[in-house]
């Protein structure tokens, strides 16, 4: 699948310098960077004061809050494992979080990344995305396109925003059902075309009016 950049939530780098860290938030930050090191994500607060030794959550905050004033971390508010390293020399890629929601119901379309309907939201690299929120992650939905490579349970990421066009594979709620399928224009401008690779619903063209369109499928992950 070609790559392409979409538009999301973006950690903004800032200048640092180390040598103006105490002893103690350069030990918090050491554990920060050993810990994305080891498991690809960020700590919690409570997972950084076991590692260090500080058994109050507030002692915790504030040392982050000075590490952030001093412009080598970046984090974002309300989210449990947002603390980004932001030093020019890290060697770590920055990132943006992108939200998993449970699922597309016809009560929730029009709000599908309302805080209830919201799993985790997970890092993906910052070379990919631009600032924005306009993307999310889902479960594929079902078996329908299993022939061109896209099989259920899969993990989809669908850009809302992006322009569709003929041959783009989209993500739809029609009477209830999240379906993923080929979109193509129909001569009637009040039709589109819906193709899958095997055609339960023995439907392909619907009128405009049965369906809504959540958006454009522009990745994947897929477990072997």
């Amino acid at each position: 699948m070609q790559t392409t950049k979409y538009k999301c939530k973006r950690m903004v780098k800032v200048s640092s310098d180390f040598n103006f860290l105490t002893s103690k938030q350069k030990k918090v930050y050491s554990v920060i960077e050993q810990f994305i090191k080891q498991r690809g994500i960020p700590p919690t607060v409570r997972e950084i004061g076991e590692m260090v030794g500080e058994k109050t959550p507030g002692a915790v905050q504030g040392i982050l809050n000075r590490l952030e004033q001093k412009g080598v971390i970046k984090r974002e508010v309300g989210m449990a494992r947002s603390i980004q390293l932001v030093s020019d020399n890290s060697q770590y890629e920055s990132h943006v979080y992108l939200p998993k929601i449970k699922k597309v119901t016809q009560r929730n379309v029009d709000d599908l990344l309302n805080i209830y309907n919201i799993e985790k939201y997970f890092p993906l690299p910052s070379t990919l995305f631009e600032e924005g929120q306009d993307c999310l992650i889902i479960k594929c939905p079902d078996n329908s396109l299993f022939e061109s490579g896209v099989k259920y349970d899969d993990i989809l990421i669908i850009d809302r925003q992006q322009e569709i066009k003929d041959g783009d594979i989209i993500l739809v709620l029609y009477e209830g059902h999240t379906l993923l399928r080929f979109y193509s224009k129909h001569e009637n401008p009040d039709f589109v075309v819906l193709k899958a690779d095997s055609n339960l619903l023995e439907k392909e063209t619907f009128n405009r009016s049965e369906v809504t369109i959540i958006g454009k499928l522009v990745g994947k992950y897929t477990q072997y």
